[in-house]
């Protein structure tokens, strides 16, 4: 009889290039204060889903071949387990914000913003009202003056994500990834793996260097 564990990993790489390919033709350089713009903020979002997803998977596998039951297979958050498993584990604090935004999104977090907006139709914050904030852990990582992550500096408003909080998550997932694979590639080997983006064939780690972050 045959088997198979159901880990989806390294799936997720091949469409977060693509994504990545469309989130920079609609990326203009900046972005609004209140929003990132429909195109922008749907490609990264995605991007921002897809990458935290992919390190679940991962942390996944080296739950399974550690033999891990209860509620260290079900239930302890990736951070902690990975700090539980590796005492030198040194993403714990960031890591823990873009679980921030992922939890964000999934659950699309309520905000009521007012704004003025002038004649060329630009929009100028000037109160917001959070309906819906999360559980302790975004209050752990989220600053209450700037509205974004205190490390990281990512936004905390589901239409404000945008291009440079797809490449932090997307490096910062790519750091946690190549940390598992120099403790033990049986549970996660990821830097030989190749993408189609821009029409080339590329490893997936070379389009992080392709991509820069704006500020």
């Amino acid at each position: 009889m045959n088997e198979i564990v159901t880990i989806v990993g390294a799936s997720y790489f091949d469409p977060i290039s693509k994504l990545l390919e469309e989130l920079e033709k609609h990326y203009k350089g900046h972005e609004g204060e209140i929003q990132a713009g429909t195109f922008v903020n749907g490609y990264a979002a995605s991007i921002c889903l897809l990458s935290v997803v992919c390190l679940e998977s991962y942390t996944m596998r080296a739950r399974y071949i550690n033999g891990a039951t209860g509620d260290e297979l079900n239930k302890l958050p990736v951070t902690k387990y990975l700090k539980k498993i590796y005492d030198d584990y040194p993403y714990f604090d960031e890591t823990n914000e873009i679980f921030v935004v992922r939890d964000l999104l999934a659950h699309n977090h309520l905000l009521k913003v007012s704004y003025d907006s002038n004649e060329a139709g630009d929009m100028k914050k000037k109160d917001l009202l959070r309906i819906s904030s999360g559980d302790k852990k975004f209050s752990a990582n989220v600053c209450i003056d700037t509205e974004k992550t205190i490390i990281l500096g990512l936004n905390t408003s589901p239409i404000l994500i945008g291009y440079n909080d797809a490449l932090i998550i997307l490096k910062t997932v790519w750091k946690n990834l190549l940390f598992l694979e120099n403790k033990d590639r049986n549970k996660c080997y990821v830097s030989h793996l190749h993408v189609k983006h821009k029409g080339k064939h590329i490893r997936f780690g070379e389009i992080l260097g392709m991509s820069e972050t704006c500020t």
